[in-house]
């Protein structure tokens, strides 16, 4: 038996859609492993659920066996969808009805049932607070962990750090910084200690992390005391445990036979184009040093994050960005790193790989599939998230 869970809460676009069902449905019958596929949707993932360019794909889904589709009631009704689906969609099961438990709730739930026998559950949050709603999610999961009698962890990377901030005081939002604290506390009177840490580079880089000059080390600044600054190293040795990490786009694959016997396996998705955002930089970073970890790491270069691969990067001798092609190139041969490039996306787009990265291997949906949805014998898990 596996368990696949699946947790969305941006924008989910046609081209995800598609290659998430065809990839799915390209499992051949003889080599798939009976089990459950659970599809979390929340925030602006709900959108997809409606929209004639993707609805149709997700009832093609709900109908396969052993596939269940649920939807935020609660984020539902705040974006004005809630009659749409009641009404026209039978096949998606809305949390907080009578049938089901809240949205959270029934995340844990089902995270916990698939990585049997879990004492935490992690989010891995690299959105900063008040210009989105991730952080609010990543607060309403910590809660649910914590009520299911789970250890609350959080990992903050990218710009994750700035729930690091003393002070805040929004007058429109949840207070995140309060959130974590009250979060913390609650955990610790309960007996299930936090494990609550920001990643140093990122947390230096947006200045929470500064050089004392009376002691001549570097230490918190501005920063809350609930969130530890750790090297990014500290924080990716807690992927090699058995337990359910989540983030605002992500996925785990976990087969019962052997669970928690290997270290989990990664599979960091790069899905933006390489230098407008720091995710690109940011996955690359995450899934070299957790291959330098011994993780074993694939990286899957798919929808706009094809264009890393292409053409020549040349960055301008007074730009300080990091050449993405560069950063590749030379870690093309560590130990526990794969890079792959998804096919389709290049072609639909019409473009080419640089040779330079011929090395590269091309996939097409058998062969994601095959990476995904039938786990080797020895491997009992797979991570996923995306960048």
């Amino acid at each position: 038996m596996t368990f696949s869970t699946f947790l969305f809460c941006d924008p989910i676009s046609p081209e995800r859609l598609h290659w998430f069902a065809e990839t799915l449905m390209a499992v051949p019958a003889e080599n798939a492993l009976p089990g459950n596929t659970t599809v979390f949707l929340t925030g602006d993932a709900l959108f997809s659920l409606v929209d004639a360019k993707t609805r149709d794909t997700w009832r093609t889904l709900a109908d396969r066996p052993g596939m269940e589709i649920i939807a935020d009631g609660d984020e539902l009704q705040l974006h004005g969808l809630l009659d749409l689906i009641v009404t026209d969609g039978s096949w998606v099961a809305v949390s907080g009805s009578q049938r089901h438990n809240p949205f959270w709730n029934s995340l844990v739930s089902t995270l916990a049932t698939g990585w049997n026998g879990t004492q935490r559950a992690a989010f891995l949050l690299c959105d900063g607070p008040y210009m989105n709603r991730i952080t609010v999610y990543m607060t309403r999961f910590l809660r649910s962990v914590q009520a299911a009698g789970l250890h609350p962890e959080l990992y903050s990377y990218l710009d994750g750090v700035h729930t690091l901030h003393n002070g805040q005081r929004p007058s429109e939002f949840e207070n995140i910084g309060r959130s974590i604290a009250d979060i913390s506390a609650s955990a610790v009177q309960a007996g299930k200690d936090p494990w609550f840490a920001a990643c140093s580079r990122c947390a230096t880089a947006r200045g929470y992390y500064q050089m004392n000059p009376g002691t001549g080390f570097c230490e918190p600044a501005s920063a809350i005391d609930e969130i530890v600054i750790r090297p990014l190293k500290e924080i990716l040795s807690r992927f090699s445990g058995h337990h359910p990490i989540i983030s605002h786009a992500c996925g785990g694959i976990v087969a019962d036979k052997g669970a928690g016997m290997t270290i989990p396996r990664l599979v960091v998705f790069i899905t933006h184009p390489p230098y407008c955002l720091e995710w690109t930089f940011g996955g690359l970073s995450l899934a070299l040093a957790a291959a330098m970890d011994g993780i074993p790491t694939t990286v899957i270069f798919i929808e706009e994050g094809v264009y890393a691969l292409v053409g020549n990067h040349v960055v301008p001798p007074k730009d300080k960005v990091f050449n993405v092609q560069e950063m590749i190139a030379v870690t093309i041969d560590i130990n526990d790193l794969e890079y792959l490039v998804y096919d389709p996306s290049l072609r639909s787009r019409g473009i080419e790989c640089s040779p330079d990265f011929s090395p590269i291997a091309r996939i097409q949906n058998k062969d994601l599939a095959r990476l995904l949805w039938i786990p080797e014998q020895e491997r009992a898990a797979t991570r996923m998230i995306f960048f």
